[in-house]
């Protein structure tokens, strides 16, 4: 189904019109709709389907040279090195007119086309049941833009129909961060109360009631950290419902291997709630060519590697017997990569995995070749500049059985797997952190942590933990659980602790091979500096609005500092 919708996307130029800026979107009403679109569902279909594709770049994928990167790179989970915007990512080094990212414009692009449905949709003959549900998927896309401006902003323009510069008034002010808030729960609230539990196999893809939901609790634990610590309360009563309340049962934790969770052939399983949908040759990810490793393969085969995880990633998983990993222990440090929490090995890429029928060494040598610098997966490789430079790939997302070369699309492979958005794991952890925090380490909040930790092998936690004990637990459990999916930039603003976390240098494992006396050749490791991170609070827990867009509006404000 995505994938004729797509190629029928590709073919509709009315939906295909592309705008950059909020100013530059408002236009006479009439000169955007045609009412034509409303009279038939297929039509009204084509528009919504376009709206869906809205949901892009770097909130949405872990695709493209630098829409990837955000939520990972502003974090303490990986770096980039080598590309022209890598400073800007590890130091913070930008303002308002050289920010690497800016989605200011286009989410109002994406809002207006949402608006427009809403201001058709009820006048339209359509029927009711169809109405409804268009007008559902309206509320939810709507509530997704704002819920990332929210994010990334702080707070929004509120704007709730299509503006007509000939009539309405285009220099609005930002509402506060509490009214903002409250439009994008309003906004999920209205999608939930029309949106059905679930949805035929040609429709997957369509967000659902759970969908609603679940960004709903989402957003409510986001406030909590940013506004008010009384939404802990309302996060975990949303995240019940899907967990012990009307839709229990509709997710469960998938079962049939983390890593494969991931892949393209178990897409829409069991634990996703809502994904981005990628389908070749339509709208195509890039993801297993911009990030697997360089080599092995021919050429049009490798991966570019552009984003390295570092130690501070690596060393927060467990071992498999739930201590922590701990490079002062003697058995840790003597074979850091076994024996570890599964998670681990099907997140990331280290030295001795195996990969694509051979075993990937990112030591600076190897042990067939024990001379420096000429492993071309390896740290400090002289003939690969896309080698790790961490000691680590990522793992996550990546099928050894995917071409990971540029030309994979041409051969018709690779780059249709989804992107999970929102899955069940994250309900439990919702739920987990956010009822901790309202009352303390409950049997709800052991039972939703444990059910993870299960998944993934390890042991229960122990009991008797307070509620500060558990506080951080929960934090370690997410760290992991969702590490590379977008989720710790966002952890990182509302835990305020990127004063502690991102002014610090990142870190990368270097392994190197020696030749024993009696003749054995071993790995020894080193934890090694990569290059210097900086951060500066409260300023950089927002990012500042496009000077370009306040050249065009004198009522919008700047972020505190910038």
């Amino acid at each position: 189904m995505k994938k004729i919708i797509y190629g029928i996307l590709c073919s509709i130029l009315l939906l295909n019109a592309s705008c950059t800026d909020f100013m530059d979107n408002i236009k006479p009403t009439n000169s955007v709709t045609d009412e034509g679109i409303w009279l038939t569902e297929s039509s009204a279909m084509l528009f919504m389907s376009k709206v869906y594709r809205d949901l892009d770049g770097p909130y949405y994928s872990v695709n493209g040279l630098n829409d990837h990167a955000v939520d990972i790179l502003f974090t303490d989970d990986c770096i980039q090195i080598g590309e022209k915007a890598s400073n800007q990512w590890n130091l913070f080094d930008f303002n308002a007119s050289s920010a690497p990212i800016d989605r200011w414009g286009n989410r109002y692009s994406s809002i207006r086309r949402a608006n427009i449905a809403l201001k058709n949709l009820p006048d339209s003959p359509l029927p009711a049941n169809v109405k409804e549900r268009l007008m559902g998927d309206s509320y939810f896309l709507r509530a997704m833009f704002y819920l990332e401006l929210f994010r990334y902003y702080g707070a929004a323009i509120l704007i709730d129909k299509p503006l007509d510069r000939n009539t309405d008034d285009i220099f609005l002010a930002r509402a506060t961060p509490e009214a903002t808030l409250q439009f994008i729960i309003s906004d999920f609230q209205n999608a939930a109360d029309r949106l059905p539990v679930t949805v035929p196999d040609d429709e997957l893809g369509r967000a659902t009631k759970g969908a609603a939901l679940g960004m709903m609790a989402a957003t409510y634990l986001y406030a909590a950290g940013i506004i008010d610590s009384k939404y802990y309360a309302d996060a975990a009563k949303t995240a019940r419902v899907l967990v012990s309340g009307d839709l229990k049962g509709t997710y469960s934790l998938y079962q049939n291997g983390f890593a494969e969770m991931f892949y393209e052939d178990n897409e829409h399983n069991s634990e996703v709630i809502f994904d981005i949908q990628f389908a070749y040759p339509y709208r195509w990810s890039s993801a297993q060519t911009v990030l697997a490793p360089p080599e092995p393969g021919t050429p049009a085969e490798y991966g570019w590697s552009k984003d390295h995880p570092t130690a501070s990633l690596a060393d927060e998983f467990e071992m498999a017997t739930g201590e922590p990993f701990d490079w002062n222990n003697p058995e840790h440090a003597a074979a850091p990569y076994e024996n570890r929490d599964k998670r681990f090995y099907a997140t990331l890429h280290y030295n001795g995995k195996p990969w694509k029928n051979k075993i990937l060494y990112t030591a600076q040598n190897t042990p067939g070749n024990l001379n420096l610098k000429e492993n071309p997966n390896g740290m400090y490789s002289a003939g690969k500049p896309s080698c790790t430079k961490t000691g680590y790939y990522i793992g996550k997302y990546m099928n050894q059985d995917v071409l990971c070369g540029y030309d994979n699309r041409g051969r018709g492979v690779g780059g249709g797997h989804n992107f999970i958005v929102l899955r069940y794991a994250e309900i439990l952890l919702t739920l987990a952190e956010a009822e901790n925090e309202v009352n303390g380490p409950t049997a709800e909040v052991y039972g939703a942590i444990n059910e993870i930790r299960a998944r993934a092998g390890q042991p229960a936690l122990p009991a008797g933990l307070d509620k500060s004990e558990m506080r951080k637990r929960i934090r370690h459990e997410r760290r992991i659980e969702l590490a590379l999916e977008g989720k710790r930039w966002f952890d990182i603003q509302r835990w305020k602790i990127g004063e502690e976390v991102l002014n610090k240098d990142a870190q990368g494992c270097l392994v190197t091979y020696i030749k024993r006396a009696d003749g054995e050749i071993v790995p020894t490791y080193e934890t090694v500096f990569v290059c210097k991170k900086t951060f500066m609070a409260p300023r950089d827990y927002l990012l500042p609005i496009p000077q370009s867009a306040r050249d065009k509006n004198p009522n919008l404000d700047q972020n505190p500092l910038w």
